[in-house]
């Protein structure tokens, strides 16, 4: 991580000050940090972070689709922490490389101060810019205090379901919330020989994505899609997050096989599902919803506050979307749904435009191709 720029100058007009100095450090792909990840790491935490802002996301999203993180810090007069966010630097490919995306999976962090993420975003803006970028994107992703995006001026919106499991309450009371089927899917699991442990070699990861392959070829019978990761991506999960101790990984298994994996980021005292898979003799078994439980209650016993099961358009409460029937299954879990919001704005509106333009003219290129080519379904093991 090279230390790029300290512009203690940045100061956003129309702000409150909530930091006396902004810093910025910019990683690149295979390069070694300097701050140090602890160093870093415990700032993301002074000022109440999420999982995506810390030095083993930076190096999961390097070693996958990035080839670039800023990492932007306030801090007071006395050198503390006051805000924290990472963006990462999208670069399509030749001969679009120019058309710069800087994207911040969640709103900066300000230590719960709402008021204050106007300041923080327009550095993070100001950042966007001097990193040449035609656009800044916030994906929405759920502090502790949801952010007031509203007022930010040339801003567009959009509006996001989360689903989120309070774990604060008892065992008792998040075993009641959770619907009498579902209820009655935990129990038939024992029935049906299903165990379920933590795994504890980052190994498991791999097994997760056998799984998923499992999945896919499903999907593929029925003509969907499945976006089956490649194996590359499975082993920064398991060395960047499981190894550095921000995921975990549970297994379900039958008469000693593995039927179901899953696989969630723990951060502070949220954590967050990304990705799951189970064969066959998993859903006979009704192995997910044993696996999910044993999470809820592990967790809320461990201490942390809730657990997300991701988010989704809001399109999905409309029974004739296709994923319905995931929205419903959430909700029975426990989850209760929370409204957060994306936020985008064009820096170089002129760039944006033609860029979305020459991206449809790809896809329409693209659907011709596979239009004229006979249907085959790869899946890589």
């Amino acid at each position: 991580m090279t230390r790029s720029s300290s512009p203690a100058h940045i100061r956003p007009a129309g702000y409150p000050g909530l930091a006396a100095a902004w810093h910025v450090w910019e990683v690149r792909k295979g390069r070694q940090p300097q701050i140090g990840g602890d160093a870093w790491d415990e700032m993301v935490s002074a000022v109440d972070g999420c999982v995506t802002q810390t030095s083993a996301w930076v190096e999961y999203a390097l070693a996958t689709d990035y080839q670039r993180a800023v990492l932007v810090a306030g801090v007071d007069a006395e050198g503390a922490a006051r805000a924290a966010a990472v963006g990462f630097v999208s670069e399509p490919r030749w001969p679009l490389r120019g058309f710069r995306t800087m994207r911040f999976p969640a709103y900066p962090s300000t230590c719960g101060d709402v008021d204050a993420v106007g300041e923080a975003v327009g550095v993070c803006e100001q950042v966007a810019r001097a990193h040449g970028c035609m656009r800044i994107e916030f994906g929405g992703l759920r502090q502790p205090t949801a952010p007031s995006v509203a007022g930010l001026p040339g801003y567009a919106t959009r509006d996001r379901l989360e689903y989120v499991v309070d774990l604060t309450c008892g065992k008792e009371e998040l075993w009641a919330a959770l619907n009498p089927d579902q209820r009655k899917n935990v129990k038939l699991s024992r029935t049906r020989g299903v165990y379920v442990v933590q795994a504890a070699s980052p190994v498991s990861v791999q097994v997760l994505r056998a799984l998923q392959v499992d999945v896919s070829r499903r999907h593929a019978a029925k003509g969907d899609g499945f976006g089956l990761q490649s194996p590359a991506v499975y082993d920064a999960m398991g060395r960047a997050l499981l190894g550095r101790g921000v995921a975990r990984v549970y297994c379900a298994l039958v008469r000693g096989a593995v039927v179901m994996a899953a696989l969630l980021t723990t951060f502070g005292q949220r954590a967050r599902g990304i990705s799951n898979g189970a064969n066959e003799l998993g859903l006979e078994t009704r192995a997910s919803t044993a696996v999910i439980w044993h999470i809820i209650a592990q967790l809320s016993q461990e201490g942390f506050a809730e657990l997300s099961f991701g988010t989704e358009d809001p399109v999905v409460e409309d029974p004739s979307a296709p994923n319905h029937g995931l929205h419903k299954y959430k909700l029975e879990l426990g989850a209760k749904l929370r409204h957060v919001t994306a936020a985008s704005k064009d820096l170089r509106p002129v760039a944006a435009r033609a860029y979305r333009a020459l991206q449809q003219v790809r896809a329409r290129m693209s659907n011709g191709r596979r239009r004229t080519s006979p249907a085959q379904v790869e899946v890589e093991v």
